[in-house]
């Protein structure tokens, strides 16, 4: 009989799921919105909206009668979600965008020893240390925190829905904060406890691999799946997006697209410079690294700003009308800076700083539109161009591109570089299955099918013209508007990119000020 494998993927707005046989063919592919109950306070998620999503997506794929191998999860993150004993939340889940974060990471920032700094990996950041909620959660909530047993993930909260066990894996963890990123993958247990956290509350780390339990009666039943399943402790969503890819054989650097447009890069060592977004991977020994930015939030944003609307099809026609510009129209097309929310690596940005520049009377709905996409793609390529280069690596384009060909064309136009583009709309659901599949002792490697997607020949040059001018405005802008960013690596987190640009960002010289 065939085995299957069911991947589901709680993404930040709803739910994917897959189910794969074990030649690694897709059998069924699902999705279902996370239905948010009650309105919720800047940086707030709702938790129960994730399990409502999982229960329906897990339905939807009518593997109530299939033999079932393994399930595995992968999750978006960073998230810090209140838990008590029996992983029920206490609170809504944290995102780093939760006022008041932000005081009391710069707070933590100030106390820690080079050493300290240096085994985080990363930027103390918000977003790189979300076991920083804890101590919001003291000051904010202490009635709930009173009864608070683990401060977990998405990953921790789904985790233990299914098997009714705590657990982090280390791609997750990689983003909490006082956790070995660069060694050993374990958690700093003296630095949490000097910062007021106890170590206690931070859920046990168990490799991505590894198997966490078995699916409860209670949650087959919910889920309409059989009971006993093995199911496996699982990832991030890109890492496990990263994972289907097959990004660890060198030939590929992965780009996302999603509210979050993220590139992701794989080596066998860590990085110190403390550009980049760094966690560690599926596999020991091996690391991610994302660089990333709000590009599908500010495509969306732009769409509303030009009269398209705010529905399903508002960036489609917006893209749509922007494959339309010929060599004369992009050549008079204003320029859209896009960071229309605070950034992360590689652009380290605090504040948002977004705009049409040289948008006028003359400016018309395809120019206009050009302007948009271009300002996203563009920035999209500056991240890119922030890792070594490595003429080996292809770049690989995923996400629900189904009906995205414009966009998909446009990117490679931008990018002055052929891409390679996936078919799997659901690619980090697909690498949640193949961590089951691996992690119950079968793995898969199913063939990956791709499409080939180059420059517009027509275009090179005026995209060439245009990108210089993008990068002149980009920093006048920033400029003006009186923006920092910051370098100076990980255990050097206050130096102003301005008084040493050429050293800390190599390539990235279009990004300070």
């Amino acid at each position: 009989m065939t085995r299957h494998f069911i991947g589901i993927d709680v993404g930040t707005t709803a739910t994917k799921a897959v189910v794969l046989t074990d030649s690694g063919v897709p059998l069924r592919r699902v999705r279902a919105p996370h239905i948010v109950g009650l309105p919720l306070e800047s940086g707030r998620v709702d938790p129960v909206s994730w399990w409502g999503s999982v229960q329906e997506a897990c339905r939807a794929l009518d593997a109530a009668h299939l033999e079932l191998a393994g399930i595995g999860i992968s999750v978006h993150s960073p998230v810090g979600v209140p838990l008590d004993g029996i992983g029920r939340h206490l609170s809504a889940g944290y995102r780093f965008e939760a006022p008041g974060l932000p005081g009391i990471v710069q707070t933590i920032r100030s106390k820690l020893s080079p050493a300290e700094a240096e085994l985080l990996g990363n930027r103390v950041t918000p977003a790189t240390f979300m076991a920083a909620a804890y101590l919001l959660l003291q000051d904010q909530e202490p009635v709930a925190a009173q009864d608070l047993h683990v401060l977990g993930s998405v990953g921790t909260y789904i985790g233990h829905r299914l098997t009714g066990n705590f657990a982090m894996d280390p791609t997750q963890a990689s983003y909490f904060g006082a956790f070995d990123v660069v060694g050993a993958w374990t958690w700093q247990e003296g630095l949490a406890k000097r910062i007021g956290i106890p170590a206690k509350v931070l859920p046990p780390v168990q490799a991505s691999l590894s198997t966490l339990g078995r699916l409860t009666d209670q949650a087959a039943e919910a889920l309409c799946l059989q009971s006993g399943v093995p199911v496996v402790v699982g990832a991030g969503d890109t890492a496990c997006a990263a994972f289907a890819a097959g990004i660890d054989q060198g030939k590929t650097r992965l780009f996302t697209l999603g509210t979050t447009h993220v590139i992701t890069d794989h080596d066998t060592a860590p990085t110190k410079d403390g550009l980049h977004l760094q966690r560690a991977y599926i596999r020991p020994n091996q690391w991610l690294r994302h660089g990333v930015c709000n590009g599908g939030l500010a495509l969306a944003v732009a769409a509303r700003t030009l009269g398209y609307g705010t529905g399903s099809d508002a960036v489609p026609n917006m893209v749509n009308r922007a494959m339309e510009a010929g060599p004369e129209t992009i050549a008079r097309a204003p320029f859209f800076i896009p960071h229309v929310r605070a950034e992360r690596g590689p652009f380290w940005m605090d504040t948002p700083q977004a705009g049409f520049l040289g948008l006028n009377a003359d400016t018309d709905e395809v120019a206009a539109a050009w302007a948009a996409v271009e300002g996203v793609l563009f920035a999209d390529k500056l991240i890119l161009e922030s890792f070594p280069q490595d003429s080996a690596k292809q770049i690989l384009l995923a996400g629900d591109v189904s009906d995205g060909e414009a966009f998909i064309q446009l990117a490679a136009d931008m990018f002055s570089a052929p891409i390679q583009v996936s078919a799997e709309s659901h690619l980090p659901a697909v690498g949640a299955a193949l961590l089951a599949a691996e992690g119950t002792g079968s793995p898969l490697r199913p063939d990956q099918s791709l499409q080939h997607i180059a420059p517009r020949p027509g275009l090179v040059r005026v995209i060439q013209v245009r990108r210089e001018g993008f990068i002149a405005a980009r920093m006048n802008y920033l400029r003006e508007t009186g923006r920092h960013e910051r370098s100076g690596g990980i255990a050097g987190q206050e130096a102003d990119v301005s008084k040493a640009e050429s050293e800390s960002l190599g390539t990235l010289t279009a990004l300070a000020v």
